[in-house]
C-alpha cells in the first residue's frame, strides 16, 4: 500500500505525529496515559503507542502506575494492557521530539537536517556549493547534488531568494557558476520536507508551501 503524503490530515499551524505527542507529554510530565495523549493530539493510537515504546526504551519516560482498562479508551484498540499504563517524563531534552528507533536509540541526523541547520547559521548570501561544505560533518558528507536539489525546492517554495544571478543557465546556475542565495523564511529548527509528490511541507506551519505544477503528457 502506498504511503499517504505526510500533510494529509494535518491541522495547519498544529504539530503532528511524534512532535505532537512529545509536546503533549511535556505538558503532562508527571502523569499521563495513552488515552490522554490521543485526546490531546488527535493522533492515531498506534502512532502514540509506538512512540511511547521508543521513549520508554530510550529512558525518556517511565511507568508511573496503572489505570483500570476501559472499553471507551482510545488506546484499547492498540492493546488494553498498554492503554492502562500511566507514565511520567523522566528525561526532558527540550522542545524538539527525540528521533528514536524502536529500540530507543537515537536516529542519525539526516542530510536535509544538516543543510537546513547550515542555512540558518550562514551569514549573508551563499551558493549551494558553499552550503554543501558548511553542512558536511566528520561522519556525513553532504553532496553538491543534494545541496542543489534541496535549494531548488526551497527556492520554489519561497524560503530562499536569489541575490545574484551568476548565469543564464537556470535559476540555480545549472550550466555555470551557481547563483548566490539567501534564506528569507526561517520557520524553525525542523527542516521543510520535500515529499515524493514534489511538494514542500513545513512541519512548523503544518501546511504545504509549494507543489510542482502538473505536466501535460
Amino acid at each position: 500500500m502506498a504511503r499517504s503524503p505526510i500533510h494529509e490530515g494535518v491541522r495547519p499551524g498544529k504539530p503532528f505525529g511524534r512532535q505532537a505527542v512529545w509536546e503533549a507529554i511535556r505538558a503532562r510530565r508527571d502523569s499521563f496515559a495513552l488515552d490522554d495523549l490521543a485526546k490531546a493530539t488527535r493522533q492515531p493510537a498506534d502512532t502514540i503507542r509506538t512512540y511511547l515504546g521508543c521513549l520508554e526504551k530510550g529512558g525518556y519516560i517511565a511507568c508511573a502506575g496503572t489505570l483500570p482498562a476501559k472499553s471507551d479508551m482510545v488506546g484499547v484498540r492498540a492493546g488494553a494492557q498498554f492503554a492502562a499504563k500511566l507514565w511520567r517524563l523522566v528525561r526532558d531534552t527540550g522542545a524538539e521530539a527525540p528521533r528514536l528507533r524502536r529500540d530507543g536509540t537515537q536516529l542519525p541526523v539526516t542530510v536535509r537536517e544538516l543543510m537546513w541547520r547550515a542555512m540558518r547559521m550562514l551569514k549573508g548570501d551563499w551558493t549551494w556549493r558553499d552550503l554543501a561544505i558548511a553542512a558536511s560533518v566528520d561522519d556525513q558528507v553532504v553532496s553538491e547534488v543534494d545541496a542543489r536539489d534541496y535549494c531548488k525546492h526551497l527556492l520554489a517554495a519561497g524560503y530562499l531568494v536569489v541575490t545574484h544571478e551568476a548565469t543564464r543557465g537556470g535559476r540555480l546556475g545549472r550550466f555555470g557558476a551557481p547563483n548566490r542565495l539567501r534564506l528569507i523564511r526561517n520557520t524553525g529548527p525542523r527542516p521543510p520536507m520535500v515529499q515524493r509528490l514534489q511538494t514542500v511541507f513545513d512541519p512548523h506551519l503544518g501546511k504545504v508551501m509549494w507543489q510542482e505544477a502538473p505536466h501535460d503528457d
